[in-house]
């Protein structure tokens, strides 16, 4: 059975549910058949899927995350890669290695802006990235800007249609990555707009009648 309500707010440790049928989602864990809050911050139920979604900033990456990441340095098998997190990510030059290529760091210089997904998560909590997939590369356009959990999970996995209909009013592109980074790229009034319904979802994420206040913000600007 279930312990709490959607949209609860619960502490580390909090008992949600009992139901083998639920898979465990971000900011829980497992125990004896039980699944347990491992943060403090709202309770999300998905279909068979429970999360616990924190009110402060943290991220910690599982693997298939999309994310944005800034590189810090660079070294003859890798480049470090900034992912918001306290995590350490990594990205191996093998991933991009051409024969043909005299200098990898024609290729990533430090500062520049990627978008990744995590391969692998060890133990001392390293993260490794990958750009093998279609779409991932090298920023070359468009800002990015810092916001909260709550914020991505309402444009990224609640909402997900808010962030598409967003991009079809505005007619800009929008990335909103797992780490709590959102790429804009458009028109500057477009993505000043954009900014102003950021920052209206950052003040109060759930707030009732969210939804319906950010549609109208996109449809009478």
């Amino acid at each position: 059975m279930l312990f709490v309500e959607n949209k609860e707010v619960v502490l580390p440790g909090s008992l949600l549910t009992d139901n083998d049928n639920y898979k465990l989602g971000r900011g829980t864990f497992k125990e004896k058949g039980k699944i347990y809050s491992d943060i403090t911050g709202l309770v999300y139920i998905n279909s068979d899927t429970i999360s616990v979604i924190p009110f402060k900033y943290t991220y910690k990456p599982q693997y298939g995350d999309l994310i944005i990441g800034r590189v810090t340095s660079s070294s003859y098998s890798s480049w470090s890669i900034n992912i918001n997190s306290t995590y350490h990510g990594y990205l191996s030059t093998s991933e991009l290695y051409d024969k043909n290529e005299q200098n990898i760091n024609n290729i990533i210089n430090v500062n520049d802006m990627l978008l990744l997904r995590v391969a692998n998560v060890d133990e001392i909590n390293r993260v490794k990235l990958t750009l093998r997939a279609r779409g991932l590369g090298k920023f070359n356009q468009g800002i990015i800007v810092r916001v909260k959990q709550p914020t991505v999970h309402f444009l990224s996995e609640e909402n997900a249609f808010i962030t598409t209909m967003i991009q079809e009013y505005t007619y800009t592109d929008m990335i909103v990555a797992k780490n709590g980074l959102i790429w804009i790229n458009g028109l500057k009034e477009n993505v000043e707009m954009i900014l102003k319904i950021i920052e209206k979802i950052e003040e109060q994420p759930f707030k009732h009648n969210l939804i319906k206040n950010v549609q109208n913000m996109i449809i009478n600007p």
